[in-house]
């Protein structure tokens, strides 16, 4: 079991029953779940996970109105239970996790998106960082009887709003054409092996980026990202073997687009990670094109990324250059 299964069985079988006890009429109000910064937040820890930051944890939301009386007493509640169960591996936290887990929904949520009830105007939802997004809508929620907390989950988990998904596929386009279809093959002519592979590494989070944006789901932290996409069911299929083909030893087979000049030779590897790039570009294309965001027969990302951009309605979103997203 990961740390998130381990959490809900403990808190279901030991917490809960502790914790009506405890606060026999109070808990009503309190909401319970793991949710939030970690790799077990997102199921995706392994043994390689346990060396810090992992184990049985979970958070208590209090009711605003409760907050202030109760917090305290809580937080005495949860250290006492911890100490009774000597084997059960609670989490140790290290100096970069979480240390209060005994908070309110509107603390949790301006902790992580800078708004108490989410962010609300365009404005407001370009401030805050996916990855930050996303930790607000993983993990799971065991307790929620006033409804607070999920309220604000699901209005995060409905994504950003449309013209603004359409403006950061319009950047993310120009940006994976721009290190994939352009800069890559140029770095790799010039035999810059370090500047190579830093194109070709944006182009993988650009693509990457296209495809969570594409699916409607936040991408996590780096580390996260290529894992989390992998189970998406819009294009990671076909996106993710072709990610991990960028990086393989053995050469890709096909022809490079009609349109790629090459002034001087490049490795046989190149020319097929090259070819690589091209093709998950062409399934991004596809998709753009299936959901009506671009109707160009480009094979070009740039010419997808003007069509998508050219459909933004919102006035002030339209003006901001596409590079600045």
């Amino acid at each position: 079991m990961n740390a998130l299964d381990l959490s809900e069985q403990f808190f279901r079988e030991t917490a809960l029953p502790s914790l009506k006890q405890a606060f026999p009429l109070e808990w009503q109000r309190m909401g319970a779940g793991l949710v939030g910064n970690g790799s077990d937040c997102f199921g995706f820890d392994d043994e390689i996970s346990r060396d810090h930051d992992w184990g049985v944890e979970f958070f208590v939301w209090l009711a605003d109105s409760d907050y202030e009386t109760y917090a305290d007493e809580v937080r005495v509640w949860k250290r006492e239970l911890w100490e009774s169960c000597p084997g059960v591996p609670f989490r140790q936290v290290s100096d970069y996790g979480i240390h209060d887990t005994v908070t309110t929904p509107s603390r949790f949520y301006r902790m992580l998106t800078g708004f108490p009830q989410g962010p609300r105007s365009v404005l407001d939802w370009r401030r805050v960082p996916e990855t930050n997004l996303a930790m607000a809508v993983n993990g799971r929620v065991f307790l929620d009887p006033l409804g607070e907390f999920s309220l604000t989950r699901r209005h995060l988990m409905e994504y950003y709003p449309e013209d603004l998904r359409r403006k950061k596929i319009a950047a993310r386009c120009l940006s994976a054409a721009q290190t994939g279809q352009y800069n890559f093959l140029r770095c790799a002519q010039r035999g810059d092996v370090v500047a190579k592979e830093v194109a070709l590494a944006r182009f993988a989070q650009d693509a990457m980026q296209l495809v969570f944006l594409l699916n409607r789901r936040y991408m996590p932290y780096y580390k996260w990202s290529y894992r989390a996409m992998r189970d998406l069911p819009l294009l990671a299929a076909g996106v993710a073997p072709e990610l991990e083909r960028l990086w393989a030893e053995e050469v890709a087979e096909g022809e490079l687009d009609p349109g790629t000049r090459l002034l001087r030779e490049v490795s046989p590897r190149d020319r097929g990670r090259a070819v690589v790039v091209e093709r998950i570009c062409a399934l991004i294309i596809g998709e753009l094109r299936r959901q009506g965001l671009s109707g160009s027969t480009s094979t070009f990302l740039v010419e997808h990324g003007e069509a998508v951009q050219a459909t933004i309605t919102d006035p002030d979103l339209a003006r901001i250059p596409t590079q600045y997203e």
